[in-house]
């Protein structure tokens, strides 16, 4: 399933936040999506990917422009992070930013969008529900994902992890 890590409102923390293999996994799938609904919204992409377009999170993003440049911004802090990480150069590229980086703006912009405003982004997080999405993806987490936590350079574990940890009981349920 494809999916983006809101663990912040300030999508280069939630980039820094990012487990190692979600940094890479971030850029991939989500220029996927973004690719996807331009195209759901009438942009000609014939060498654009095509993928999940019932996706909540593809309809999520084809739902407005704003929405769309939300997740556009997302996907470029994840790429500026994974160029970090990684130590590529500033004019080296994620193959799958590249065809993100090169659509054209104004012809985004002038597609036909159902809606005209931001609207939170689908939670996407399994049993993990909070009002806020920020918070649900927090507890998605620091609950779930625990077994991927993984950190290169100077990145570590967020500082919310304990705080969102739910503890098992000994029948495994969560407490």
């Amino acid at each position: 399933m494809v999916n983006a890590f809101w663990l912040d409102r300030d999508l280069e923390r939630a980039a820094r936040w990012l487990v190692d293999t979600h940094v890479t996994s971030s850029v991939f799938e989500c220029s996927m999506v973004l690719a996807t609904a331009v195209q759901l919204r009438g942009y000609d992409g014939d060498d654009l990917s095509f993928t999940h377009p019932d996706n909540p999170l593809t309809r999520w993003a084809a739902d407005s422009v704003e929405n769309w440049g939300y997740l556009r911004a997302y996907t470029a802090a994840a790429h500026e992070e994974w160029r970090y990480r990684w130590d590529h150069t500033p004019d080296e590229t994620h193959g799958s930013w590249d065809q993100i980086a090169a659509l054209d703006g104004a012809a985004v912009r002038a597609l036909d969008w159902p809606a005209d405003r931001l609207t939170d982004p689908p939670q996407l997080t399994g049993e993990w529900r909070a009002d806020d999405y920020v918070d649900a993806y927090r507890f998605y987490y620091a609950n779930d994902k625990r077994h991927l936590f993984s950190w290169k350079k100077d990145r570590s574990e967020p500082p919310w992890v304990d705080e969102y940890t739910v503890a098992e009981s000994a029948d495994g349920d969560a407490e």
